[in-house]
């Protein structure tokens, strides 16, 4: 009896469990706003005292703050889509940055495999929170919201090649060539990114201005 009881109630756990976790991946931009507020305390702890004497008012009005910002980008006609795949994007990345000691790419298969599976997740998400978060597009932006959602697009695009050529191929790069090979690729790759991020940033504003 009691080893039904407490099957059943770990099955209702694991489903408020998966839910949680459901409705946090379909809002995203908000999360994100959380976990780059705690990274900033932990960067810059003298953020905690920006109202002197009041430690907890200082964190939840830099809390406040930075949501607050996050909500008006992510509900602005203007901005809501790059909003979305900027903060999406970061998540999953910090996610993947964390994980960088936990796995091993030894071979091009598992490489391969390991970067598969990051854009699906990636896909995912960003279809779950494009579903979600609903907002009607304006595509006629003036030249300074332009400019931020070029910002966002390059970064979101220099974050993704970063985990996919950083964190997942270059440690397979650093197994299996030699050390000269790897110093080249490493060189290689911080020029493709800095190259895709400003053809990325010059196209989104080129098409602003074209559409606006």
């Amino acid at each position: 009896m009691l080893g039904a009881i407490f099957e059943i109630l770990l099955v209702i756990a694991l489903g408020l469990i998966f839910i949680l976790l459901f409705g946090l991946l379909r809002a995203l931009p908000f999360m994100t706003g959380l976990l780059g507020s705690v990274f900033l305390f932990l960067v810059f702890p003298g953020l905690k005292d920006i109202i002197p004497g009041e430690t907890k008012l200082s964190v939840i009005t830099l809390i406040v703050v930075i949501e607050f910002i996050i909500a008006i980008l992510t509900f602005n006609q203007q901005t809501s889509g790059p909003m979305i795949v900027f903060s999406c994007l970061m998540f999953v990345d910090l996610i993947m940055g964390l994980s960088y000691g936990s796995f091993e790419c030894a071979s091009w298969q598992k490489a391969t495999f390991v970067t598969v599976v990051y854009l699906a997740v990636t896909y995912f998400i960003l279809a779950s929170n494009c579903d979600s978060l609903k907002v009607d597009r304006d595509d006629s932006r003036n030249i300074i919201v332009s400019l931020v959602v070029a910002c966002m697009y390059a970064a979101s695009v220099g974050a993704t090649l970063l985990v996919i050529l950083g964190a997942i191929w270059e440690k397979f790069v650093k197994l299996k060539f030699s050390e000269g090979f790897y110093n080249a690729y490493d060189k290689t790759g911080i020029v493709l990114i800095i190259v895709a991020m400003a053809v990325t940033a010059l196209g989104s504003v080129v098409r602003d201005r074209v559409t606006a």
